[in-house]
């Protein structure tokens, strides 16, 4: 049973390099879960429409922090740790730290980030990620390859808000060894060798 994560800013490739790594790891003859957050419940896909729609509108970091961690309680509890015990490998787009960004370290007025992580282990409770793989690139070139796409509530935000946020992952990656920085301004299949690699500790 292996708990991965990719995360990072927008742009990342996160969900074409999750959806690769399942393909992999199936074809390798293991049993694989992929999920998203928020999302991959019916309470977490409500949240989701709600914390991505631009009509939203501004929400204050903790009340979206709250509905973050709500929605995450809910994919932990009813999908993740039975799929887990049920020996399945679970590789999910974004986690936690997400949150520990987009609401405390890229802000000006984030949350304080030991309430966060109290609240995290509230929500996760001993169910932890082994890994969490930070896809990393400069803004300019997540910017491009997110381009074709209709923003949502929060790739909408300007450039120097998402120079924080990469540089708060980066931050964020020091402070959590669990946190593992890859290069994602390569081609898609040198990174997935990459994520490959890095798997085999794991089988």
């Amino acid at each position: 049973m292996v708990y991965i994560v990719l995360d990072g800013p927008d742009g990342g490739g996160k969900s074409t390099h999750a959806a690769l790594l399942c393909e992999q790891l199936t074809a390798r003859g293991r049993q694989v879960l992929h999920l998203r957050e928020p999302g991959s419940t019916p309470v977490g896909e409500a949240l989701r429409a709600l914390l991505l729609n631009p009509s939203t509108g501004d929400l204050l970091p903790l009340t979206e922090a709250l509905l973050f961690s709500a929605a995450r309680s809910e994919l932990v509890e009813r999908v993740i740790a039975p799929a887990l015990q049920r020996g399945m490998v679970v590789v999910a787009e974004r986690c936690f730290c997400s949150t520990f960004v987009y609401q405390s370290l890229a802000l000006d007025r984030g949350l304080d980030y030991d309430w966060l992580c109290d609240l995290t282990r509230r929500a996760h409770g001993s169910t932890m990620p082994d890994a969490v793989f930070l896809l990393d690139l400069p803004v300019a070139l997540a910017d491009a390859r997110r381009a074709r796409r209709t923003a949502d509530r929060f790739e909408a935000r300007d450039r120097a808000f998402m120079e924080r946020v990469r540089a708060a992952y980066l931050t964020l990656a020091r402070l959590m060894p669990i946190v593992q920085v890859i290069d994602a301004s390569g081609e898609v299949a040198s990174v997935q060798q990459d994520l490959l690699w890095r798997m085999q500790r794991w089988g």
